[in-house]
């Protein structure tokens, strides 16, 4: 496993961050690779979605935007590399900040933060 390189606060917002589709992810039961490629202790989590399945979902606050996580071969990532949310789900793509922000703070009926994006 890989040791988690940041726990703290980060310093600036990034300017794109991860968000995670519900209806394509596995879930960390089935899958986890952007749980173990993410650098950031406790930004990717496990919450139910609208159906109550157990799905990977982002934390907003904690995102530093490196993209490790990020589908392989998907146009958003900021680089190419061999570890990464498997291309058959493609459940993850980068999204600007403030985007996300801007969901976040204008809509509080979604179940979850990456729903809340996912329908912006």
């Amino acid at each position: 496993m890989w040791t988690k390189m940041m726990s703290g606060p980060r310093k600036k917002a990034p300017k794109t961050i991860a968000v995670i589709d519900p209806d394509r992810c596995f879930g960390a039961f089935a899958c986890s690779i952007c749980q173990a490629a993410c650098p950031v202790a406790s930004c990717i989590v496990e919450e139910p979605d609208r159906d109550g399945r157990m799905v990977c979902a982002v934390r907003a606050d904690l995102c530093i935007g490196c993209g490790l996580c990020v589908t392989l071969g998907n146009p958003t990532a900021p680089q190419q590399r061999e570890f990464g949310c498997p291309p058959d789900y493609d459940a993850i793509n980068m999204v600007p900040f403030e985007d996300v922000v801007k969901v976040l703070q204008s809509s509080d009926t979604a179940a979850t933060p990456a729903e809340k994006t996912a329908t912006a």
